[in-house]
């Protein structure tokens, strides 16, 4: 029960982590030109700024967080609690860029924790399962058809394809996660650096950062974070229970299903009730 409340903590510290640096990059991305391409050098003068450079920080101490969690309990379960990090991007607008937070994002926000709540009833340590040939070169290839769809969808400026790059960036920081979950470090080291796995780690978090820095110049950085957690919870999770050996316990799937709803459903209705927030 101890090692397992250590590692529900480390995956709440990636959410605070995330919830943080969501903000931190939305000011810097408020400060540049809008792009309309998958335009490399926007992240090239975002880590020209301090709040990103602090923000992409924070990022990788989260992902570190998710690494370690990720390697003794379920996907979904990681993964739904780093969800919570919505919760923390919007009152941190609210304390420091004085951001108003609706009725019923307090509903929302109550709907996800109950729905983590759930979750961590139904959830136990797992050992990792053995992965096939075939799924570890799909999750390698995965960043290219992201990035194909993203250099679509970059060149429209709707709310809609603002979400869907968002949406996109959420599959990409959701790949690291699930990369980190069959990861295995081999000796020597540079064994490791030559690996597949490790190069769909590095291109799907550029990615993940790309497209996320882009949606955040086109909206408000709770509604980028939603929607990019939305995605970044919800796929890694079902992988992990298709493939990747992700039980729940005493069979209580219930549970699972009934907690994934609510943590998801909480994070959609915050969005949509931020939508017209300023």
């Amino acid at each position: 029960m101890r090692s397992s409340f250590i590692y529900i903590s480390a995956a709440f510290a990636c959410a605070a982590c995330n919830g943080i640096a969501a903000v931190l990059q939305k000011i810097s991305a408020d400060k540049e030109k809008n792009v309309s391409s998958l335009d490399m050098r926007l992240l090239w003068r975002l880590f020209q700024k301090k709040p990103y450079i602090l923000g992409v920080v924070l990022d990788l101490l989260g992902w570190l967080f998710t690494i370690f969690a990720v390697q003794h309990l379920p996907i979904f379960l990681v993964q739904a609690i780093i969800a919570s990090n919505i919760v923390i991007t919007i009152l941190v607008e609210r304390l420091f860029r004085h951001k108003v937070i609706k009725t019923k994002s307090y509903v929302a926000i109550a709907t996800i924790l109950a729905g983590l709540i759930l979750l961590g009833m139904a959830s136990s340590p797992e050992k990792i399962a053995p992965v096939v040939s075939a799924l570890k070169w799909l999750i390698v290839l995965t960043p290219i058809p992201v990035g194909v769809a993203g250099y679509v969808l970059v060149r429209y400026k709707s709310y809609i394809s603002t979400i869907g790059l968002a949406i996109l960036g959420g599959l990409a920081f959701g790949g690291t996660s699930i990369v980190g979950r069959v990861f295995r470090f081999s000796q020597p080291t540079w064994h490791t650096i030559y690996s597949p796995l490790f190069f769909a780690l590095i291109a799907s978090g550029i990615l993940g950062m790309l497209l996320f820095s882009i949606a955040l110049q086109r909206a408000q950085a709770a509604i980028i974070n939603a929607s990019t957690t939305a995605s970044q919870t919800l796929v890694p999770a079902l992988i992990g229970i298709a493939f990747l050996g992700d039980r729940a316990r005493n069979g209580m799937w219930y549970l699972v299903f009934l907690g994934t709803f609510l943590a998801l459903g909480g994070v959609v209705f915050l969005a949509l009730g931020n939508k017209n927030s300023s």
